[in-house]
């Protein structure tokens, strides 16, 4: 286990035991072995759970895992053992009986101590006493399925029990007694019929039965008389407490990994529990046809790179699971993803359609909504809550932002880096909503966000169109019943009462319908859509770029056209940038990299003084000179900028083109140096 923390610390504690294994030969032992360890890694790295980072000790036929104290106790026994019955199963296909693998397991949770000779600490204890109780002895005797689980009785009431996704009803309370244990723990045998033996029947007076003699059913033949009596001996026997009759064990149910945008999570949970209710209801030996989690990893952009990466092991531990449906609020990040997957054979977008949509719309005030309602155009949107594009929902709306500052979402332009930058300075971190500041967000998130009235642009909205994308893998062996869940799953979301549900959580449904209360603003027609299709990855980018915070070195010779000049580019910093000046010399750039600078803007009319390459850190100068000839290559003007990878301006009437067009142009190198992606 390496080196151990000296004092106690709190941890998951899972211990497993193979069953009947010192029953077998020792060429099954040690291949029982081998696999008991694939199989445990497989199901903690699929459970997003690195396997490295967790210590284990050796049990011969069976291991004690200890997880790290930050991995939260719901993730391990909520998605670990379904993906341990997966491995098992796999294992066991390939296996002949005297080498498969069934298991028992116990889960505890505690303070572990270590000492020199191994691992101490009454959860410890408790999980092994656990492991050995008759009730899940007998739960695995009596089942057919893989491996039976329990869990202490404080782990139940902390994790499994206040967590409806965990299905706390298929544990069941049982007593143990053993040793110096005498209490309850909570047993959970996955999808194997009844965990218990049905009672043993009472024998009875049997009274004749008269039936009146009829045709067989059709396709059937009638018995011989002669064998009535000794089927209805049989009968009697079973009856009378033989042994009841064997219920067929229930096939494990389809693992279905749901990865949703973080707008859409808390509905599509919602959904996915009555899907599985719903699957479970529609069976007729009333088994658990489906486990669904659902997640939405730790920011939409993140979840959309790793599909782009398709879903890299280590994106099971800071992502989540791999996923076989994902659900983001718009077809635009399905997008880029597709397009990194085109040189991949191994994972495949399948886009279905929405399963719900939502207009990105603007929030205000109710007395600036009012007195804006019928004549708000999207460039009027200055002043606004900051966007956030690491939602699905942000990007949409820089987009709709950036497509009325721009004329278009044209994003490789010289002047889309000054003009992205004025909108994102006017960014407020303050309340929506409040005063003058908007809000600009999806209809849902907007009627729900407390003193915020809808406000639709006349120029019409974007739509949020929430795709259903199938996530295929080609190379991998085909499961048809999990595709046979996913199409059930996606009819399921477009069925009556999910797309109610969509309702009611402030979407509208496929038909733009609304729930009965909208909230503020809301209208119950159907908006004008703004027709713009935007890349995502090239929001993000160009966003985030114009967003961050620069630092802008100036330095002038003192003349009237630098100063003017210089007062201009300190116009274009925002709230977050920092303008300095430098000193005007041949250390310039230097000084630069010693106090951090990004951006060196350099204005003289003067002849300008040789500037030393700095080879402590790169810096970018943009020259500018207000006499003819002062960036030809010759200059120390055109030198320093093309030294350190800038550019060299002369403003001045030259060739038709007038001081007032060459300083814009010099303005937006300057941005671009700064703000550009």
């Amino acid at each position: 286990m390496g080196t151990q923390p000296l004092h106690a610390v709190h941890r998951t504690v899972v211990v497993v035991d193979v069953v009947a294994f010192s029953r077998r030969s020792p060429a099954p032992q040690a291949e029982i072995r081998r696999g008991l360890y694939a199989a445990l890694e497989a199901a903690f790295e699929g459970s997003g759970l690195d396997w490295s980072a967790i210590d284990h000790e050796d049990r011969g036929d069976g291991v004690l895992v200890l997880v790290p104290p930050d991995v939260p106790k719901s993730r391990v026994v909520g998605g670990l053992p379904h993906a341990l019955l997966g491995e098992l199963r796999r294992y066991n296909a390939t296996r002949t009986e005297d080498a498969r693998i069934r298991l028992r397991m116990a889960i505890t949770a505690g303070e572990v101590r270590h000492d020199e000779h191994g691992v101490l600490g009454g959860e410890v204890t408790l999980a092994f006493r656990l492991l050995d109780s008759r009730p899940l002895r007998e739960a695995v005797a009596r089942s057919a399925a893989l491996f039976a689980l329990i869990v202490s009785d404080r782990f139940y009431e902390d994790v499994v029990g206040p967590n409806p996704a965990m299905d706390p009803e298929s544990f069941r309370r049982v007593g143990v007694e053993v040793k110096e244990v005498r209490g309850h723990a909570w047993l959970h045998v996955p999808h194997s019929g009844p965990v218990e033996q049905a009672p043993v029947a009472e024998p009875v007076a049997a009274e004749p039965v008269v039936r009146t003699p009829g045709p067989p059913p059709a396709g059937r033949r009638r018995l011989p008389a002669s064998l009535v009596p000794v089927l209805l001996f049989v009968a009697v026997t079973n009856a009378a407490g033989a042994s009841p009759p064997a219920v067929p064990p229930c096939p494990p149910p389809v693992q279905l990994n749901v990865l949703t945008s973080t707008e859409l999570e808390g509905v599509v949970r919602s959904i996915a529990l009555e899907f599985e209710e719903d699957a479970r209801r529609r069976n007729d030996l009333g088994c658990r046809e489906v486990d669904a989690l659902v997640f939405s990893g730790p920011s939409d952009e993140e979840a959309a790179a790793a599909l782009g990466r398709g879903w890299s092991t280590a994106d099971l531990t800071a992502v989540g699971p791999e996923p076989h449906v994902w659900l983001p609020d718009s077809t635009a990040e399905v997008r880029p993803a597709q397009a990194t997957l085109r040189t991949r054979t191994d994972t495949v977008l399948r886009p279905r359609g929405s399963v719900a949509v939502s207009p990105v719309v603007v929030g205000a005030a109710e007395e600036l909504a009012v007195a804006l309602d019928g004549g708000f155009r999207w460039e009027h949107a200055v002043r606004t809550v900051a966007v956030d594009t690491s939602s699905g929902v942000g990007v949409v709306a820089a987009a709709a932002l950036a497509h009325a500052k721009l004329g278009g979402l044209y994003l490789r332009t010289r002047e889309v880096p000054r003009q992205l930058h004025e909108i994102t300075r006017a960014a407020t971190a303050g309340p929506a909503c409040v005063g003058d500041v908007l809000l600009v967000g999806s209809e849902k998130a907007v009627a729900g966000t407390t003193g915020c009235r809808v406000v639709y642009p006349q120029d019409r909205v974007p739509v949020l169109d929430h795709p259903f994308v199938e996530v295929e893998r080609p190379t991998r062996p085909p499961n048809e019943r999990r595709r046979h869940i996913v199409d059930r799953f996606h009819e399921h979301l477009l069925a009556p009462p999910a797309q109610d549900g969509f309702r009611r959580a402030g979407f509208r449904d496929v038909d733009w319908n609304v729930g009965s209360d909208p909230g503020p603003g809301v209208r119950a027609d159907r908006p004008q859509s703004l027709p713009i299709e935007p890349d995502a990855k090239a929001i993000r980018d160009a966003w985030k770029a114009a967003s961050r915070s620069r630092v802008i070195g100036v330095a002038g010779d003192g003349s009237p056209d630098a100063t003017r000049f210089l007062d201009q580019v300190r116009l274009l910093g925002g709230p977050a940038d920092v303008v300095i000046a430098l000193s005007l010399s041949e250390h310039l750039a230097e000084e630069a990299v010693k106090r951090e600078v990004d951006v060196v803007v350099l204005a003289t009319r003067s002849p300008a003084p040789e500037v030393r390459t700095t080879l402590g850190g790169a810096v970018e100068v943009v020259a500018v000179g207000f006499e003819e000839g002062a960036c030809t290559p010759s200059t120390a003007l055109y030198a320093a900028a093309d030294d350190h990878g800038g550019s060299c301006h002369e403003i001045v009437d030259k060739n038709g083109s007038g001081p007032s067009e060459r300083q814009e142009g010099a303005l937006g190198d300057i941005a671009r140096a700064a703000w550009g992606d």
